[in-house]
């Protein structure tokens, strides 16, 4: 709470604008005066809005201008979204490297969704939310260093961050980022996504539309780049997906627009940082990907698991094929094997088979309790169920020791 309290507030500039533009009075001409009378915040603005983040074809030369073309909701989003991260600048180091690729992944996600989602949602608004949706890591981070990084450690072996935290803090990063912006007093909105963010019933409800935004923005990071939370769980992305009519080729297509989204946005925090700490884009993964086979009987799970893997350029081998030795079964790498698709009898068969070919057996799991499961992780490398890239190149590693 100290640490928190020690942050500088938002700008002046900043709050005020945020004052004006709840004004149901305040006029365009407002927000004009309001921006000019700071020329750095002012001179952000035009240098962004003339960036390829808006793409525009033609130069913004004054701020009247920029706010004609980014209208209130995009000045006030580009206002909140330049303070926190000037606010921030004494906050963190290198260590926090890991979370600025996280929060600019889920930005971008969040972003992705609302315009995959529609409904009247400011996706402006679902990247500031996204960007700044796990802010209070860096006020834990900040009070208590060694504490947090032993949390963030037990958090991705078990995935409980919110439980583990409160064990150590007596609250959550949740609670600790909705206070600091609180504090900066920002919208409503952009609390509760940060408070609620982890709240499966919330984020998958429709009383707060962003909340669901940044929650699907932070699944989307945690398959992007992985290695800074762990994921839902099988289940509970099951529940959000469904009650949001989303199926995987929507996910699909939001990854696949985030990795340019992600560049755009960086170009956001070199404006907003004056180019002295903004994160380096996550450079992709190397490794060539190469053929897979998926086994289960599970049409969902199956859909789920392939597309994740065609998203991350590998193509699928039938398994039919692959078990009959057809033409190309060498060029396989990898099996994924669903062992809540197979009986013990089924896998007496099968794993001897598996077992001596050169491509890597893993064991798909969801976090459930299977005792089939934790025998056969015992012996074989595990694939979490929402897997990123960087997950399957490590099992693929263990092949290459092989």
């Amino acid at each position: 709470m100290q640490a928190m309290r020690s942050l500088p507030p938002l700008p002046l500039t900043v709050q005020k604008l945020l004052a004006v533009m709840n004004d149901e009075d305040s006029c365009a001409d407002d927000v004009t005066r309001v921006l000019s009378s700071d020329q750095a915040l002012a001179g952000k603005v035009l240098k962004l809005v003339n960036s390829s983040y808006y793409g525009m074809s033609g130069e913004v030369a004054t701020i009247t201008r920029a706010v004609v073309v980014l209208g209130f909701s995009g000045v006030r989003n580009m206002a909140m979204g330049f303070g926190m991260v000037s606010a921030m600048k004494s906050l963190g180091s290198s260590s926090m490297a890991a979370f600025w690729e996280h929060a600019l992944a889920a930005g971008a996600g969040a972003r992705a969704m609302a315009e995959q989602l529609g409904g009247g949602q400011d996706p402006e608004e679902a990247f500031i939310a996204g960007l700044m949706h796990d802010i209070g890591h860096v006020v834990l981070a900040t009070a208590a260093p060694d504490a947090w990084r032993g949390v963030q450690d037990a958090a991705l072996a078990s995935g409980d961050i919110i439980g583990l935290e409160k064990e150590a803090f007596g609250m959550s990063h949740a609670a600790v980022g909705q206070r600091l912006m609180c504090y900066w007093q920002l919208p409503e909105a952009l609390q509760n996504a940060a408070l609620n963010h982890h709240d499966l019933k919330l984020a998958a409800g429709r009383e707060q539309p962003l909340t669901t935004l940044v929650a699907l923005g932070d699944l989307l990071a945690c398959i992007h780049g992985g290695g800074f939370e762990r994921p839902l769980a099988e289940a509970d992305l099951a529940r959000l997906l469904r009650l949001h009519c989303l199926e995987m080729t929507h996910v699909r297509s939001a990854l696949g627009s985030m990795d340019h989204k992600i560049a755009e946005m960086q170009v956001f925090l070199r404006i907003a940082d004056d180019g002295d700490h903004a994160p380096a884009a996550a450079a992709a993964a190397a490794g060539s990907a190469g053929a897979v086979v998926v086994l289960s009987t599970d049409t969902e799970r199956v859909a789920w698991v392939t597309g994740l893997l065609q998203h991350f350029g590998h193509t699928i081998f039938p398994l039919k094929a692959y078990f009959n030795q057809g033409p190309g079964h060498e060029a396989v790498q990898l099996v994924v094997l669903d062992p809540n698709c197979a009986t013990n009898q089924q896998l007496a068969k099968i794993l001897p088979f598996l077992d001596n070919q050169p491509a890597v057996t893993c064991i798909l799991r969801d976090g459930s309790e299977s005792p089939l499961g934790d025998k056969l992780a015992a012996t074989h490398p595990v694939l979490p169920y929402v897997f990123s890239r960087h997950d399957i190149l490590a099992i693929l590693a263990t092949r290459v020791e092989v």
